[in-house]
């Protein structure tokens, strides 16, 4: 499974995003989350929940029992449901 991965620059992951005419649509935000999706450090400051799907202003978390790297190869159904689960509005 390792072998099919190739490096993600990380500037996205800290670069600003002028994001005021996102937070001005009047669409419903969801965000997915996976409990051992440890790829940034958790805490104050860091990690994917709160940290930054708190951003969205308003959400919907779901929660999901796995990570982002595995399970979309080994439980792509589950993965699915989420997502689904996440855009029920």
């Amino acid at each position: 499974m390792y072998k099919s991965v190739f490096p993600e620059p990380a500037r996205p992951l800290f670069e600003k995003l002028d994001l005021k005419e996102f937070y001005k649509l009047s669409l419903p935000k969801g965000y997915v989350y996976f409990l051992q999706d440890n790829a940034l450090p958790q805490g104050e400051g860091f990690g994917w929940n709160p940290h930054m799907s708190t951003r969205l202003g308003q959400f919907r978390l779901i929660v999901g029992d796995g990570d982002h790297f595995t399970d979309t190869r080994t439980r792509p159904g589950m993965v699915a449901q989420k997502i689904y689960e996440a855009g029920r509005d």
